[in-house]
Parts: C-alpha cells; sequence; structure tokens
C-alpha cells in the first residue's frame, strides 16, 4: 500500500512547485497581454459581445501559445 500523499500534490501537475510554475508562465503571458492592452479590465459580456477593436500585433511563442490555449480550455471547462 502506498504511503500518504504530500498535501503540496496535485493530481494534474503533481508537485505544488509544477502548479507554481504553470501559474507563473500562465502569469507572464497575462502580462505581456496586459502590456498591450493596457491595466484597465472591461466587463467580459460586453466585450465578446461588442465591437472587435483595435488590431494589437505580437508575435508570440509556441510556448505562450500553449499556455494560452491551456488557459482558455480551463476557461471553458468553468463556463
Amino acid at each position: 500500500m502506498p504511503g500518504p500523499v504530500s498535501d503540496s500534490y496535485d493530481p494534474e501537475f503533481g508537485t505544488g512547485s509544477n502548479a507554481e510554475d504553470v501559474r507563473d508562465a500562465i502569469q507572464g503571458v497575462v502580462a505581456r497581454i496586459g502590456g498591450r492592452l493596457g491595466p484597465e479590465l472591461k466587463e467580459i459580456v460586453g466585450v465578446v459581445q461588442g465591437k472587435s477593436g483595435k488590431r494589437h500585433h505580437i508575435t508570440l511563442s509556441e510556448r505562450e501559445l500553449r499556455v494560452i490555449r491551456f488557459g482558455l480550455n480551463r476557461a471553458l471547462e468553468t463556463i
């Protein structure tokens, strides 16, 4: 029979340290995008039902795109 599981164990990420790495990567992408959009947050329903708005040209790495996709998939799970 296996021993006790650490409090920092997460079924998806393993250790708490791995979860922190994922959180840090997400926060890094959020900060990068926020640098383009500015600090103002807008109500999301108004955003999706409104006009497209200004176009922003930004080059993202494969890592950043994968982090964004992960975050978007998680967002879809919560709706």
